[in-house]
């Protein structure tokens, strides 16, 4: 019983060697890597046809980040909103759910979260409204 569990755990490695690509280079696996940056929307550009640079300025010390987008990626909204006053939006009839924005939308001054691509001229996946 007790030869078993070093017997099972050399399997499960062997499988892990053989499952893992051969040739898959350190530079594919940082074209994987995300980055997020929250902050203040200061600077919003013409990238080319159909493409934006958006400039967020994160709280605290760190830099600005500019990333790439397109003018009709879909901007989505954060789960929580400061003073709504019901859950759903059901009493007042607030329809703010059902609005869908595009970046070409977002303006100078907006609180958004960007998840971008760091090795893709920071292109991004995600951005969502705060």
């Amino acid at each position: 019983m007790r030869a078993t569990a070093p017997i099972t755990a050399l399997i499960l490695v062997f499988f892990v060697i053989i499952a893992t690509p051969v040739g898959v280079s350190a530079q594919k696996q940082a074209a994987r890597q995300l980055a997020a940056v929250r902050g203040e929307v200061v600077k919003i550009a013409r990238a080319g046809k159909g493409m934006l640079l958006i400039t967020v300025r994160p709280s605290g010390d760190f830099s600005e980040v500019t990333v790439l987008a397109r003018e009709n990626d879909m901007v989505g909204s954060a789960v929580g909103r400061v003073g709504d006053g019901d859950l759903l939006g059901l009493l007042s009839g607030d329809h703010r759910e059902d609005e869908q924005i595009t970046a070409a939308e977002v303006n100078q001054g907006d609180i958004v979260s960007v998840i971008y691509y760091l090795q893709r001229q920071n292109k991004t996946l995600e951005i969502y409204m705060d």
